[in-house]
């Protein structure tokens, strides 16, 4: 306590006595403005997405290879689909009004939409199926075995999951049908993962359908046929692999695969250490499959880590006391973390009201989400037995705009959105020196 007594008296005193310089920044990416093109900070995006855009209480967002902005907003207990420049999107009215609470969700290379309620089940929805529709599926089917011969098989029933998924038995042809019940189903929002489900008991040693709920999730940069999810109560991160269910055949003509989610390991679970998980709050993966991931727990609160080839280990990259980014006491509390094609990491730092940015080692960037003052001070230094009058510089932030950061994501061209949930605003940044002389983003 004394020493934030003698903090604030000092700040005081050098106000009273200094040039306080306020960088002037152009209220709006759409307005002139002077600003050196030299300069790197987080330049904040105008217009500010809110009620006016429908939005309510949004806790998480994710953006698509297409550029679609997906939000998960729970007063609404619905998925709403932005352009990039804040319109609203027509064509996703599955995702409105669900009978769940979405808390989290992320898009796959599919344009899978995958999202969880918090509870032991996470749905998906797809996007190309939706918009391109689907004609028929494969009813039954023949399978072919060189030693046991072929077997006809009902789609309908759990033996075609099991030899679907069975490498020693080939799928010879199908018969085709249009059961409307089902195919509506398949375009509906519908139940991808149930932990519940005994078909996860084998592999899985923490099987429990009363205690496996799940607080994030995140798909994959690649073609990957895999999601990893945040397992909150046993403390762990899971990968869940995307197993084929039904052929179906679209309105284009294009036959392809649902898939529905089956445990596949546990990637990383308890612990203090680095690369170990204790009350886990957000998670990303990068196109290198690095995943990294936020928590609330003591010690170390964002991590990253990589699977060791041909095993399912995956130690720690990030260390303390060689990454910036694992200092003892640098976060609070924080929501979300973000990575971007650069592997620059972004963290929701929600107590402290802001963003922290790191680059791909794991060293401090910047901020976002605060205003910076420069203050041109001289302050008073014992040298020997002198004391000399210096002339110093001293950057005192001011918070508050931004209140408290629950869900951060990063688009291809570098801007970064950021769900703050207590205002129910959607807030964006880009980087200065990305802007045109105009101060447009630069596409």
């Amino acid at each position: 306590m004394k020493l934030k007594i003698i903090y604030l008296v000092f700040v005081i005193v050098l106000l009273s006595n200094a040039c306080v310089e306020k960088m002037q920044l152009p209220d709006s990416l759409d307005n002139d403005g002077e600003f050196s093109a030299g300069d790197t900070t987080f330049l904040l995006i105008h217009p500010i997405w809110d009620e006016k855009m429908g939005l309510q209480h949004p806790v998480e967002i994710s953006v698509a290879s297409n550029g679609y902005v997906f939000v998960a907003d729970s007063g609404t207990k619905s998925i709403i689909v932005f352009n990039q420049s804040g319109e609203v999107l027509e064509g996703f009215d599955d995702l409105k009004n669900l009978n769940i609470t979405p808390i989290d969700l992320d898009i796959d290379q599919k344009m899978n939409v995958f999202f969880t309620d918090g509870s032991q089940k996470i749905y998906i929805w797809n996007y190309y199926i939706n918009t391109t529709g689907i004609d028929e599926m494969a009813v039954s089917g023949s399978f072919f075995n060189e030693a046991a011969g072929s077997v006809t098989i009902d789609a309908f029933n759990e033996e075609w999951s099991q030899y679907l998924n069975d490498a020693d038995w080939v799928l010879e042809y199908v018969n085709w049908g249009a059961p409307q019940a089902v195919i509506d189903s398949l375009l509906a929002p519908h139940v991808f993962y149930d932990g519940a489900l005994s078909i996860h008991s084998f592999n899985d040693i923490y099987y429990n359908s009363e205690e496996s709920n799940f607080s994030g999730l995140s798909a994959t940069q690649d073609k990957s046929n895999y999601i990893f999810a945040l397992d909150h109560p046993h403390d762990r991160i899971i990968r869940i692999d995307l197993q084929r269910t039904h052929l179906i055949r679209l309105s284009n003509g294009e036959e392809i695969w649902t898939h529905r989610g089956v445990f596949a390991h546990t990637v990383t679970d308890q612990g203090t250490g680095a690369g170990t998980v204790d009350d886990p709050t957000g998670i990303d993966v990068d196109y290198n499959g690095n995943i990294y991931y936020s928590q609330t727990g003591e010690y170390f609160t964002v991590h990253k880590i990589r699977k060791v080839s041909g095993s399912n280990n995956y130690p720690s990259v990030f260390d303390n006391g060689m990454n910036e980014i694992m200092d003892l006491y640098r976060f609070s509390n924080p929501a979300d973390v973000a990575v971007d094609n650069n592997q620059f990491v972004y963290v929701a730092n929600t107590e402290a009201q802001e963003v922290q940015v790191f680059d791909s080692n794991g060293k401090f960037f910047l901020k976002a989400g605060v205003e910076t003052f420069i203050v041109d001070t001289t302050m008073q230094v014992i040298h020997g037995l002198d004391t000399v009058v210096v002339d110093t510089f001293i950057t005192i932030e001011e918070k508050g705009f931004l209140v408290a950061p629950s869900a951060i994501t990063v688009d291809d061209r570098g801007i970064v959105y950021i769900c703050d949930t207590i205002t129910g605003r959607i807030l964006r940044y880009r980087l200065s020196n990305q802007l045109d002389e105009d101060l447009q983003p630069i596409p």
